[in-house]
């Protein structure tokens, strides 16, 4: 069993009233974090022309590619 499983099953077994507290106290914990360092907004088109298909990009790729063989 996984340590998150076993998580899990212990919280199943814990009265409502602990249950409660363990979530304010989660909230209060990462909720605060979070809050504090937001994620950076992400811009599209920084790295615009940094790279081209082939012309064949969408071509049928071989059975040796499938198959794992040398061509």
């Amino acid at each position: 069993m996984s340590t998150l499983a076993e998580i899990e099953k212990a919280v199943e077994l814990l009265p409502i009233a602990e249950k409660e507290m363990l979530l304010a106290h989660l909230t209060a914990q990462f909720g605060r974090a979070a809050a504090t360092s937001p994620l950076p907004t992400r811009q599209s088109g920084l790295h615009a022309g940094a790279w081209k298909d082939d012309a064949d990009f969408d071509a049928v790729l071989p059975d040796e590619f499938w198959i794992g063989r040398e061509a």
